[in-house]
């Protein structure tokens, strides 16, 4: 008896450690914890809502949120209702539309005949993100536009290149409160990466991957036309133009814009050849038998060099290139091959990197003495 009394004395020990063993695998598992509430699966009202207009549709843009209100991720589709509303606060339905947690949300408004005339109205968007009970955490953050017409399109849109720039021309109108909006696109020359061209935005170089350019209309009227300045030679540009209307309603700012032009694709290769060589001047060097010529130099970025040319002075003989196939570099020449006794008239051109060549320059005479 006394044994066995001894043996129950020695387990008891054992037994509460391994009581208490198991509690602890059980507090781990969470099999202890009080019970959690199921997720009402609410998406978070989005936060960063925008409108924009342009012509008589309504442009939203959002970013749909990731978890829920009680941090549950999201799975599947989510449903978006899209609210407008005047000035009586009630909501009028613009649509409904379905995106994925996370997605870059976007969704167009196309406004009925009613709202796209008459005096402009303020008009509010808000957006309720919604469960599949049809249930809803609240509206999003609201965003304004305007009722009434839209600027008139931008007619008869067209491009040139010319000497100082791309020239841009437009059918004017008589509405003096706009200005116009041009977007410029650079078209990436065949061959560029796509991670090539996002490097060319980011970064930016001698031809800006997107530019905009604004013209207002300072005068009271629509000059129906504009210069890009900044456009660079031997690229290929997309550009298309939006009249944009401004107005304040209550203290907000809203922008109209009206649709976009016709799109214009244009090469800019440099056809312009550079300006005629000015100073011409020949000296003779009797005792190294040779006549040295000089110039002003030209001022282009993009000059390749210059060509000199020879005849025989009083001779109808069209004018011979006698300097290299390569352009010479710089405003100096020496001719040294020429014959003692004969007198030679002398002309210079100058010559671009699109091998644009200008005009030759006024004739100069010179002679090598016998």
């Amino acid at each position: 008896m006394k044994q066995r009394a001894r043996a129950s004395l020695l387990l008891s020990p054992l037994a509460a450690v391994l009581l208490f063993a198991v509690l602890l695998f059980l507090d781990a598992c969470g099999m202890v914890a009080p019970p959690q509430p199921p997720s009402l699966h609410l998406p978070e009202p989005a936060t960063d809502l925008t409108a924009s207009r342009i012509g008589n549709d309504i442009h939203l843009h959002w970013t749909m949120p990731k978890r829920s209100t009680d941090r549950v991720l999201l799975t599947g589709d989510q449903d978006a209702h899209i609210c407008r509303n005047l000035a009586s606060g009630v909501c009028d339905p613009a649509g409904d539309a379905k995106f994925a947690p996370e997605a870059q949300a976007d969704f167009t408004d196309h406004l009925p005949p009613a709202l796209t005339s008459g005096p402009p109205r303020l008009i509010t968007y808000t957006v309720e993100l919604r469960n599949r009970r049809g249930r809803t955490a609240g509206p999003s953050n609201p965003t304004w536009s305007a009722t009434g017409a839209a600027p008139v399109l931008a007619a008869d849109f067209t491009a040139e290149i010319q000497t100082k720039g791309v020239l841009l021309h437009w059918q004017p109108a008589s509405d003096a409160s706009t200005v116009i909006r041009i977007e410029r696109i650079l078209v990436p020359k065949q061959g560029t990466s796509p991670k090539q061209s996002s490097a060319l935005l980011q970064k930016g170089s001698e031809a800006p991957a997107q530019r905009t350019l604004e013209v207002s209309y300072a005068s009271g009227r629509d000059p129906g036309h504009a210069y890009d300045k900044d456009a660079a030679f031997d690229q290929e540009y997309r550009y298309t133009a939006k009249r944009i209307a401004t107005l304040t309603l209550i203290t907000h700012k809203i922008e109209i814009a009206s649709d976009p032009s016709s799109t214009v694709t244009l090469n800019t290769r440099d056809v312009f050849p550079p300006a005629v060589p000015a100073g011409l001047a020949a000296v003779a060097s009797p005792d190294e038998h040779a006549i040295d010529l000089s110039w002003s130099p030209n001022t282009e970025n993009d000059l390749a060099g210059y060509i000199v040319y020879r005849r025989e002075a009083g001779s109808p003989a069209a004018p011979v290139r006698i300097s290299p196939d390569q352009p010479i570099p710089g405003p100096a020449f020496r001719d040294a091959n020429a014959t003692p006794g004969k007198r030679y008239a002398y002309s210079v051109s100058a010559i671009d990197q699109d091998k644009n060549e200008s005009p030759r320059s006024p004739e100069i005479e010179e002679s090598l003495p016998q």
